[in-house]
């Protein structure tokens, strides 16, 4: 079950492309709470104290927290109950930081990073850092979250295991699956981890619970 999701917040307008999924999202897994991650990005010290670079940071704090109040509110109108979790950090810190607070919520929601504003390196640092699943919604446009088709990508492996383990809430709301193993002639998949070395293609449809 998605009990808790975790959104990436910037206080831009691709904030409402984010919150539209999650609002979807939340109503059709029956999510609990919505946590709004807000990364406030420093910029470096300065060499010396006194260095006009403190008054630089003190104004990007006094912004974050104009940004936090902003965002709270907003998040306030998703009928959940929510949280928002604002860090000031340098900007080489932000992937750790978010890898670290999305071990506490069940799946992350932030856009595309190719071409978007989101930074690549945090959704990578979530990917692979925090252990949770990472919901990844376009820029381009509102999405509409319906969950009717669902393809999932099959080797074997461990990681393709807790993977499909992660997706399972988002399976069981599905019309139909499809399972694609895709072999490599020099590397072939164990027939019990659904798939053999001649196949490229199989796909079959979800049983619903």
């Amino acid at each position: 079950m998605i009990r808790d999701v975790m959104v990436w917040l910037d206080g831009g307008a691709s904030d409402e492309i984010r919150l539209a999924a999650v609002a979807d999202m939340a109503r059709r897994l029956e999510s609990r709470v919505v946590v709004g991650l807000y990364l406030n990005v420093l910029p470096l010290p300065g060499p010396i104290e006194g260095d006009a670079t403190a008054d630089v940071i003190k104004w990007a704090r006094e912004e974050g927290d104009e940004m936090e109040a902003a965002l709270a509110k907003r998040l306030q109108m998703l009928d959940r109950a929510v949280e928002i979790r604002r860090f000031d950090a340098l900007a080489d810190d932000i992937a750790n930081i978010a890898a670290r607070e999305a071990r506490s919520a069940d799946t992350f929601v932030a856009l595309r990073p190719n071409g978007a504003t989101d930074p690549e390196r945090l959704v990578e640092g979530v990917l692979f850092g925090s252990g949770r699943n990472v919901f990844l919604v376009p820029e381009a446009e509102r999405p509409k979250i319906a969950f009717d088709h669902i393809l999932v990508a099959w080797n074997g492996s461990r990681e393709a295991a807790r993977a499909l383990a992660e997706a399972m809430p988002f399976l069981h709301k599905a019309k139909q699956v499809w399972v694609v193993v895709a072999t490599d002639d020099r590397r072939p998949t164990d027939r019990r981890g659904g798939g053999d070395g001649h196949r490229r293609r199989q796909s079959s449809q979800a049983s619903r619970h």
